[in-house]
């Protein structure tokens, strides 16, 4: 009864949405088809809540029907007490508070599992009864057991690709309501009395599902034109669940606001996240925008040639029913390491490319929605949940990814800023007069103590600079309870959507760094600016005041981006993922930046080239400072003449190709098995590329060729005008290539002795051990 009159009062003391007219009770809904279902019928009268979101239709809609939500709370209360009475009294495993079980494995891979026994299990079943909302959290969990503990976290990732299904014969009815059918699913699948005599719908189809998701279930099945696909079929609870669980969010975070405002805390972000997530839901169970939405997202990455996503069949395609052609591929539970690294590469960039710089975003990227084609593409899965990112903060995006990067926390505190993440002015909520604007410095005096706090506890956090759970650990834990954060919808993305990457990440490569795969398509970003401040920040980057190039930035890009050893005592395996993710990395950015001089966006940076201190330049390439930037090019004058020349000298030397390919290290101590480890390994960072990617190539290619001509052509005659001086500057722009050039021949003429010589030895030691 309680329950009852405080849910009757939240509800009614709502903001003005909910005005006497909004109050007004509604038609009930019928579902337009050629069929209605009776087993369909008890969920029938929340379709008319389908479509755009529409708070207010929402909340009246459970004004004339209290009892549903009071039903729901009191649901949702039983079912988590329950999970946790189990999980924490140990009562059926005699455990006590925190301590794991015995069946506890931190090793073993749990994903594709069926939800299982033990209280994993036990715990699994439980949340995942309560609905889609609550497996969408208990995915996200799944990643972060800094929050549920190691256990439960990983009892979680049972959840990312196996949940628990609905019955076969609420199937049946969603299809045949919705694609019109009268008879069976098959020949001899989902026949109901008297219905063997119409035309079944497909040819074939499984009796169960070979998969299931938080919303629906897919099955396997045959066209009649002899087409494979795969049917997903909503569950048909899948709007009464998500109405009242957004109308319960509804209710209990308007109670928690007006308390936390009572006491003089005001966060007032909680609804525009709770209605940005519902919004987001609701689209999700609409699968014609699911299929546009893949369509959208998949012409957004074409320039990648690596992004794919399943053809849909719009004729047998509803808002309940999806169709799409059957992905021959694998799971990245499925895959072999290397494979599972190549896959992780490719979504990290793939991600970072929509988050940075098309602002179309997969907000869901678990291991359930990834898989590798067997032609070697990415392929996305399930787009009902995705996101748009604007400019600006795209922009501030790109620039938070290469301060974490670079451990540049006073520039990552301002990125924080820009994107709403902190105040402006930052305050400080112990004291929120502390700090402010100082007019006289033109300073915000709370941005400076909350980068110095950020850095002070980012340089004690293991993996700072190379796991974003790090950050989201230091952001939570440390800095939220003194600083005030929001929660725009756009920064839960961001978060969900790196700790999902990096979870996935750690599984194939411990040591993967997600900023560094990252780091190409942010750089892109910065170099192609779209807004007045993101050009004038684009300029500020590369060139000074005067137009002279910003030297100690040109070479703490380049040594970011220049590849690193792997450490001495890595395993064989830990030192072919480095070399690896490094080939992969290099080949990232230059997709990523190479081509932006011919693209549409490098119009900021081909005016930057055209206005910079040519003289200034020259005089700095030819400088001791740039001796390991013209090292660098030297290396790579030399990688692209060795591999031909180099193959047939190791073959001929030692008779053995895969040697050739070796470290000099693993000559030494004749670890045979580490040279195609790595051989392989250097096969897995490429890419495939696909025909529309290689077409825009080409364009930007032909484009930058143009460019570099016309820059080329303002810069000579610039530095004609200047007399001898400028004559001098051109001369040294032609000195400069001839030494790489040459340092690039010397490079590879010391590497092919040292193959050649090491080769000899390695016989000479085999011929003495026999």
């Amino acid at each position: 009864m309680l329950i009852s009159v405080a849910i009757a009062y939240a509800m009614l003391a709502l903001p003005t949405q909910l005005t006497p007219q909004l109050r007004a009770s509604i038609i009930p809904a019928g579902v337009a088809c050629s069929v209605q279902r009776a087993e369909l019928d008890r969920w029938r009268e929340f379709e008319v809540l389908r479509g755009d979101f529409d708070k207010a239709k929402i909340l009246r809609f459970f004004i004339t029907r209290p009892q549903l939500l009071i039903g729901r709370f009191s649901e949702i209360a039983t079912t988590l007490n329950a999970a946790r009475s189990e999980w924490t009294s140990g009562a059926a495993d005699g455990l006590k508070a925190g301590e794991k079980s015995a069946e506890f494995d931190p090793t073993k891979d749990v994903r594709g599992e069926a939800v299982g026994e033990g209280r994993g299990g036990r715990l699994c079943e439980r949340l995942a009864s309560l609905g889609p909302v609550s497996v969408k959290v208990c995915q996200t969990l799944s990643q972060r057991p800094d929050i549920v503990g190691d256990e439960a976290a990983t009892a979680f990732k049972r959840l990312q690709t196996a949940n628990t299904p609905f019955a076969n014969e609420l199937a049946w009815a969603v299809i045949k309501e919705n694609l019109g059918g009268e008879g069976p699913i098959a020949p001899g699948v989902g026949a109901g009395a008297g219905e063997n005599h119409a035309r079944p719908l497909f040819a074939r189809i499984t009796p169960d599902p070979v998969a299931v998701a938080s919303l629906g279930q897919v099955y396997r099945a045959v066209t009649h034109e002899g087409v494979e696909v795969a049917v997903k079929v909503q569950r048909p609870d899948a709007m009464s669940i998500l109405a009242k669980d957004y109308a319960c969010f509804v209710v209990l975070f308007y109670a928690i606001e007006k308390l936390w405002r009572a006491n003089g805390f005001d966060n007032g972000d909680i609804a525009s996240v709770v209605d940005r997530v519902a919004s987001g839901i609701l689209d999700e169970i609409d699968y014609t925008k699911e299929a546009e939405n893949a369509k959208i997202f998949e012409a957004s990455l074409d320039f990648l040639g690596f992004v794919t996503t399943p053809v849909v069949l719009p004729k047998l395609s509803t808002t309940k029913v999806l169709v799409t052609e059957w992905v021959r591929g694998e799971h990245l539970s499925n895959l072999p390491a290397a494979e599972g690294l190549r896959l992780t590469r490719m979504a990290v960039e793939a991600c970072t490319a929509s988050l940075v710089l098309t602002g179309f975003v997969h907000a869901d990227p678990h291991e359930g929605n990834l898989m590798l084609a067997n032609d070697g593409q990415l392929v996305f899965l399930d787009f009902g949940l995705m996101s748009s990112v604007e400019p600006d903060i795209m922009e501030a995006f790109a620039r938070g990814i290469q301060a974490a990067l670079a451990e540049d926390y006073t520039s990552l505190a301002q990125a924080f800023k820009d994107t709403g993440f902190v105040n402006d002015p930052v305050v400080y909520t112990p004291d929120p007069s502390r700090y402010g604007y100082d007019e006289a410095a033109g300073i915000d005096t709370g941005l400076e103590a909350f980068a110095k706090e950020l850095t002070e506890a980012m340089a004690a956090t293991e993996g700072s600079s190379s796991r974003f759970g790090a950050l989201a650990t230091v952001l939570n834990q440390e800095l939220a309870p003194r600083w005030k954060m929001f929660t725009p919808p756009y920064i839960l993305l961001l978060i969900r959507t790196f700790l999902t990457l990096e979870g996935i990440a750690a599984r194939v490569d411990p040591d993967f760094n997600i900023y560094e795969m990252a780091m190409p398509w942010a750089i892109r970003r910065s170099l192609s600016p779209t807004s007045t401040e993101g050009i004038a920040s684009m300029r500020g980057m590369l060139l000074t005041a005067d137009n002279r190039v910003q030297w100690d930035r040109l070479l703490e890009l380049t040594a970011d981006t220049r590849a690193e050893a792997p450490p001495a005592d890595a395993t064989q395996a830990a030192a072919a993922n480095a070399r690896s993710n490094t080939a992969a990395k290099s080949e990232a950015m230059n997709a990523a930046v190479a081509s932006l001089l011919g693209s549409t966006s490098g119009g900021p940076l081909r005016q930057a080239l055209i206005d910079i201190d040519l003289a200034d330049f020259a005089a700095r390439l030819l400088s001791k400072e740039a001796r390991a930037l013209r090292h660098t090019a030297a290396l790579a004058v030399c990688g692209a003449i060795s591999p031909p020349w180099l193959s047939r000298l190791a073959t001929s030397a030692a008779g053995d190709p895969a040697a050739a390919l070796a470290p000099a290290a693993a000559h030494k101590t004749r670890q045979r098995p580490a040279a195609l480890v790595d051989e392989v390994a250097a096969d897995m960072h490429v890419r495939p590329v696909s025909d529309a990617a290689r077409l825009l190539q080409r364009r930007q290619a032909r484009w930058k060729r143009k460019v570099c001509f016309v820059l080329l052509r303002a810069h000579i005659s610039r530095q004609l005008q200047r007399g001898w001086k400028g004559t001098f500057t051109l001369a040294a722009f032609v000195y400069l290539p001839l030494r790489i050039a040459l340092g690039g021949l010397w490079q590879f003429l010391l590497k092919a002795l040292g193959l050649c010589f090491s080769a000899k030895g390695e016989r000479r030691g085999e011929a003495r051990e026999k």
